[in-house]
């Protein structure tokens, strides 16, 4: 029985995790790379849907053609990456990828965020920094410094994040 709800909750959706004070929260995603990932997963799959009807018998002989030697089976073929693009675009969208909140900058990575993640609290921030053409942030610490990309986080996006960085920073 164990090992039965073990893989049921390995097949189940997770729910997520309940935020103490999700309104003190700005979540940016990687929703720009998501819409990458969707319309790659979209041309695949009307390349595989575009395989599977021309490797139908009725398809070559309703245009006066010969029927195409080739299995339908060969549809899975760009099917397969599809799907795998399907999922990431779910993967970028679901997972955040910059968190502001009361504590600190929390940064995910894009593979195992959660495992992953880093925290930079408020008080090691001596200077944050988003370059003017919203492509690079620049995180200052006692000892140390962060870059990160924001070409991930649409424009709209990065034009709120700097505005919530300078809001904070004027606090300190």
């Amino acid at each position: 029985m164990k090992e039965v709800k073990k893989l049921a909750g390995k097949l189940l959706p997770r729910r997520p995790r309940k935020v103490t004070r999700p309104e003190q929260e700005l979540r940016f995603t990687r929703s720009r790379q998501a819409m990458t990932f969707l319309t790659a997963g979209i041309a695949g799959l009307c390349v595989a849907g575009g395989i599977f009807i021309k490797a139908l018998p009725l398809a070559g002989n309703a245009a006066g053609e010969p029927a195409a030697a080739v299995s339908p089976l060969w549809a899975l073929v760009p099917l397969a990456p599809a799907i795998v693009c399907f999922w990431v675009t779910a993967h970028c969208l679901r997972h955040a990828f910059i968190i502001l909140t009361p504590l600190g900058i929390e940064l995910l990575p894009f593979w195992r965020p959660a495992r992953n993640m880093q925290v930079i609290y408020w008080a090691e921030i001596e200077t944050a920094i988003i370059s003017p053409d919203f492509k690079i942030f620049t995180i200052k610490c006692r000892g140390s410094g962060i870059r990160a990309t924001l070409a991930p986080i649409s424009r709209s996006g990065r034009v709120l994040l700097k505005h919530g960085i300078e809001g904070r920073m004027e606090r300190e």
